[in-house]
């Protein structure tokens, strides 16, 4: 399999585990990253969001209940049964980034991938259609590990093997991953058309950041 296709198999194995984890808050990061997402998100007042990759929909939920009408997206079926079976009343649907360029028409004041992005010829082409899909105004948030932090003394691009928690013990295989460097992130931003600022939320105990959200308004084309 390619490395594209690898990650989607390894979630369809792990959407079980996965939605278990995050339905008990399992991942000590998130309780810094998850609520500066929110924030992100909610600073710019948006009506229509768009959540790219939306897993078991914990972030539709989230603005749902603040009254924003919320699409959440992913490809693995298991994950978007997880989140309508949690949320019924919400707008969830099974599409591949490949497919979202025929299959969805909507606009959306605010589209937002949240640790959701791992590829490299999919994330292009993902920039490509969201581009599109923003209303006048519109903004692209997408939160994604640091990759300082993450980058294990190899700081350049490149395809990487990735490993769960250590607590992480019925999962099976983890995804591979298309590590970018900051540089490399905002030269993939600016050649779909994109302007783009960053922030970086800490860890307060270390100060360190443990992820960065890119705030990306698309340009006039």
């Amino acid at each position: 399999m390619t490395p594209e296709q690898r990650i989607l198999a390894s979630w369809q194995d792990n959407a079980a585990p996965w939605t278990r984890l995050i339905q008990q808050q399992g991942l000590a990061s998130r309780r810094i990253s998850d609520p500066a997402i929110e924030r992100a998100i909610l600073a710019h007042q948006p009506s229509r969001v768009l959540d790219v990759g939306c897993g078991e929909g914990w972030l539709c939920r989230r603005l749902a209940a603040r009254g924003i009408h919320t699409t959440g997206i992913d490809a693995i079926p298991a994950l978007v049964e997880a989140a309508r079976q949690q949320h019924q009343q919400g707008d969830y649907r099974c599409l591949a980034f490949s497919a979202l360029a025929q299959n969805l028409t909507d606009s959306f004041d605010l589209a937002v991938c949240n640790f959701s992005l791992f590829g490299e010829q999919s994330v292009q082409q993902l920039l490509a259609v969201l581009h599109r899909r923003l209303s006048p105004g519109g903004l692209l948030l997408i939160q994604t590990l640091h990759p300082l932090m993450t980058c294990e003394g190899h700081y350049c691009d490149g395809w990487r093997e990735t490993r769960w928690p250590a607590d992480c013990v019925d999962f099976g295989d983890a995804p591979p991953w298309y590590f970018r460097t900051l540089q490399s992130w905002l030269a993939l931003f600016h050649s779909q058309g994109y302007r783009v600022s960053l922030e970086e939320p800490l860890d307060p105990q270390q100060t360190l950041p443990v992820s960065v959200i890119f705030h990306a308004r698309p340009e006039p084309r």
